[in-house]
């Protein structure tokens, strides 16, 4: 490559740098070794001349700094000569628009030409002219160039488009996630007198309630939520919003909704006041439906407090169980054990299969006796809480439960406790399973087994 060839293209980055430093990162100084001395210069404003010391001319330009609007550039020429062996000037024009993001809407058909001289191998600019070509100014113009202002109305116009046409796209986009979340969205007007007025929703809301979407603007929202809430969960749910005060408070609750089909639904609403005006307080409401959820944490909790063999509350459930009964010792409770008689010798006999088919039968014995107050507590071991219970009422059922069992062909030792006040679950069933006992020992020296307690 020919010397001045280098040379020319090394003038035309140079003048590119410079031109890039100050019209896209306002940072024309930031390499003053490119600078020499001395230095002339002549902006495109009026009052914009110097030649002076490299000094002096730094000062002037380090003014710039911060009063330029971040610009982007484009359709840059730029053409060389080299009057000389070590000086080359650069001439070149170009595009000049500020980022739309400044919020400066400006475009313009910039020139510059700089003088690049070398001294001791390096480039360094010794000269720089800046300004807006001629025809820019229109016959009949004075003192401001109406075409390079009408180019700028083009550009902001131009910008404004692109920023509408984003605005749509972002809000087709936004729209699209509002009616395609699984989270029913509503927006509440709360007038000054304490009244709701429904503003928008999302389609999910309609759908949690298996309802038309047109059906949604036409119910009373005067509460805040309308009437398919299950009623005795309207005030917590009324609590909630009534006590959002402040923009940026939030509130949680959790209520009952009865769909169009019938189904009760458990939903979580998360309620936020966004702003308040004169018309009222904006208040948004998101709720989701968390029916999947509770049901399978009240599944968790029946299988956590089930016996799996016989379908009784387990040892776990009996112990909760009595702890809630201790908080009441001043009401009535009867207590009941039971021990099947002969299981280890079933067992041997019959084998476990046929064991197990005897626990279940004896579970369905008591149970029938006891709805819902039986608990298996060990391999054949029941018991029975009764809170509440009536004396005559508490025993007629222990009679029962043992004439299932024999007419289930079930032998079994029980003993039952009631008291009607002053009472203790623990001691109570301590008392109940002595009797139960008692009454083992008569299966015992009838039989001449042993106590043996198999599961």
């Amino acid at each position: 490559m020919p010397a001045d060839a280098g040379r020319e293209r090394e003038a035309v980055e140079l003048t590119r740098f410079l031109v890039h430093k100050h019209y896209c990162e306002n940072d024309f100084t930031a390499d003053e070794s490119l600078f020499d001395d001395p230095f002339a210069w002549l902006g495109a404003g009026e009052e914009e001349f110097l030649v002076g010391g490299k000094d002096e001319l730094l000062a002037v330009f380090r003014q710039f700094k911060g009063k330029v609007p971040r610009c982007n550039i484009t359709g840059e020429e730029y053409k060389t000569m080299m009057p000389a062996g070590d000086v080359c000037l650069c001439v070149g024009r170009m595009w000049i628009a500020t980022d739309p993001s400044t919020g400066v809407y400006l475009r313009v058909h910039q020139r510059i030409t700089t003088c690049i001289r070398w001294q001791d191998g390096k480039a360094r600019c010794c000269h720089l002219h800046i300004s807006n070509p001629y025809t820019e100014m229109r016959a009949g113009d004075v003192g401001f160039p109406t075409e390079m202002a009408q180019q700028s109305r083009d550009y902001m116009r131009q910008q404004i488009e692109i920023q509408k046409a984003q605005i749509a796209a972002a809000s087709e986009e936004l729209a699209s996630i509002y009616h395609t979340v699984s989270c029913g969205i509503v927006r509440l007007l709360r007038q000054p007198g304490g009244t709701y007025r429904l503003l928008t929703c999302n389609r999910a809301v309609a759908k949690q309630l298996g309802i038309p979407e047109e059906e949604i603007y036409q119910m009373d929202w005067g509460r805040g939520f309308t009437g398919s809430i299950v009623e005795e969960d309207a005030p917590l749910l009324q609590q909630a919003l009534d006590g959002l005060r402040t923009p940026g408070q939030r509130a949680s609750v959790d209520y009952r909704v009865r769909a169009r089909s019938g189904q009760v639904l458990y939903m979580n609403c998360s309620i936020a006041l966004i702003s308040s005006g004169d018309a009222g307080d904006i208040i948004q409401r998101l709720t989701y439906d968390i029916t999947r959820r509770v049901e399978l944490e009240n599944e968790l909790k029946r299988l956590s407090f089930t016996d799996t063999l016989t379908g009784l509350y387990n040892r776990n459930r009996f112990n909760t169980d009595v702890a809630e009964i201790q908080r009441h010792p001043e009401r009535p409770l009867g207590v009941a054990c039971f021990d099947l008689n002969g299981l280890k010798a079933w067992n041997d006999q019959m084998g476990h299969m046929a064991g197990d088919m005897l626990i279940r039968r004896t579970a369905d014995c008591i149970a029938g006796a006891f709805p819902h107050r039986a608990y298996r507590i060990g391999g054949d071991e029941f018991a029975v809480l009764w809170p509440g219970a009536e004396e005559e009422a508490f025993h007629l059922a222990a009679q029962d439960a043992r004439a299932r069992l024999a007419l289930a062909g079930i032998s079994i030792s029980m003993g039952v406790c009631w008291r009607p006040t002053n009472c203790d679950a623990w001691r109570q069933y301590d008392e109940a399973d002595r009797l139960m006992y008692q009454e083992k020992q008569v299966f015992y020296r009838a039989t001449g087994q042993h106590r043996q307690r198999e599961r």
